[in-house]
């Protein structure tokens, strides 16, 4: 084998290997993220399961004034015979949509066929909006 034959073995070798070792990237890209199809999300959020059993009234909201804070009152109303447990958090939003606190979960009996009141200040009285999810107690 001459020495121009021998070179051209071994960049023909060179080129094979750096094409097959490129296949072997293991390191896949990150998938996009895929945008919430729930826009605007709801103010009052819930399970399935408790679809059937609870309803809600629309919510009473005074605003923050001065050194006062946000303050929600929810009515909710059981829709069955039975006794119906849950537990709700508030989450409060500054005005430019950011997390301003949580209330922190609240346990509550609603007896059956009767009206309860969640409510909940805002922490801050930065916070300008408000979320409600409520989810069966455990």
């Amino acid at each position: 084998m001459n020495a121009r034959t021998t070179l051209a073995a071994l960049a023909a070798i060179t080129a094979g290997s750096i094409t097959i070792l490129a296949g072997c990237d293991t390191t896949a890209a990150p998938y996009g993220g895929r945008l919430d199809p729930v826009q605007p999300y709801p103010k009052i959020s819930q399970p399935q399961g408790l679809y059937e059993l609870i309803a809600f009234s629309e919510p009473t909201v005074t605003p923050g004034v001065g050194d006062q804070p946000l303050h929600v009152v929810t009515a909710c109303r059981s829709t069955q015979d039975g006794i119906t447990r849950v537990q709700y958090q508030y989450e409060w939003f500054d005005e430019a949509g950011r997390p301003a606190g949580e209330s922190g979960w609240k346990y509550v009996v609603i007896p059956a066929r009767t009206q309860v009141f969640m409510e909940a200040n805002a922490l801050t009285t930065k916070a300008k909006d408000w979320r409600l999810t409520v989810r069966p107690a455990s």
